[in-house]
């Protein structure tokens, strides 16, 4: 009877051993290694603990952001502003890590634990072919040394969102498996439209919207232009004087025209109305304020007509 209780009484111990065991990889998960990146998580629900697990491996992906890029400056030279080097690490909590597998899981009466692993591999594939898909997009572009229009400028203009998520896909990689990356299209494109920017002329004879149109050129890339230019912006304005109620009213016509060496690529036309208590001259100030304000709000491309 003796040997029986003690038996049975070793048997509970080494089951408690056991199930205390089993439940480690929660306490003491798993390190990292060259084949798999690990995370845990907790939430109401199995999906929800998942989630948190894989907020956990993107957190680990992120701390390796700044160490990837201070390697990339050091071996090709090209630098990385600090709000660049912050959208990267922020880009790997949105990044869909969906080569992940449930290793463990654990129901208990307040929250749902998991444990899953992501592999490395998989994600490096996934994410190598992304980036060989879009750089045979942006290759051609750059394939041109010279700039020559208005159109091949727009191409490449456009084709920088593009080029900074191949960039910042590179740098993740690098951070994933040690892939250094290849050339950074991106820095390559911002160089490119730096060193041939669109040269445009302005014709138009009202000083504050001429300033206004050389502002819209610096944000945009463009560069003044008087002679052999690739553009110009030639616009007519007519102002039209009445008196309405006691007040001053100036009605200004305004139409734009851009042209591409000789030929017309874009027209628009803006209409304002202005009163004034003072006199016609305070309402036609009005006018061209109010002509100066609409195309600050709705930028250069959209006020002259040029489709985008």
């Amino acid at each position: 009877m003796h040997i029986r209780s003690a038996l049975f009484v070793l048997l509970i111990g080494l089951s408690g051993s056991f199930h205390t065991a089993a439940e480690q990889w929660w306490e003491s998960p798993p390190e990292d290694n060259e084949q798999f990146i690990y995370g845990l998580g907790q939430g109401n629900t199995l999906a929800e603990a998942q989630q948190q697990a894989l907020a956990d491996i993107a957190g680990k992906l992120s701390t390796q952001i700044s160490s990837s890029l201070d390697r990339i400056t050091q071996d090709t030279g090209v630098a990385y502003s600090d709000s660049v080097r912050r959208q990267i690490r922020s880009e790997i909590g949105d990044t869909e890590l969906s080569q992940f597998q449930l290793v463990n899981s654990k129901v208990t009466k307040s929250q749902t634990i998991a444990l899953i692993q992501l592999s490395r591999q998989k994600l490096a594939t996934l994410w190598r072919n992304q980036i060989i898909e879009t750089a045979s997009k942006l290759d051609p572009m750059l394939s041109a040394h010279t700039i020559v229009d208005f159109q091949q400028w727009l191409a490449l203009k456009k084709a920088l969102p593009l080029a900074e998520q191949n960039r910042n896909l590179s740098v993740k990689l690098f951070a994933l498996n040690g892939l250094a990356p290849g050339k950074d299209l991106h820095h390559l494109l911002k160089k490119r439209l730096e060193q041939q920017p669109m040269r445009v002329a302005i014709k138009g004879s009202l000083p504050k919207l001429n300033r206004a149109l050389l502002q819209q050129f610096n944000q945009i890339g463009f560069v003044s232009c008087s002679s052999n230019c690739h553009l110009t912006i030639n616009y007519q304005h007519s102002i039209e004087h009445d008196l309405m109620f006691g007040e001053y009213v100036s009605s200004l016509k305004l139409v734009y025209e851009v042209l591409e060496k000789k030929s017309l690529i874009a027209t628009a036309e803006k209409n304002v109305q202005v009163t004034s208590i003072a006199s016609h001259k305070s309402a036609d100030e009005g006018s061209v304020s109010a002509v100066v304000s609409d195309l600050e709000s709705r930028g250069l491309f959209q006020v002259v007509g040029l489709d985008i």
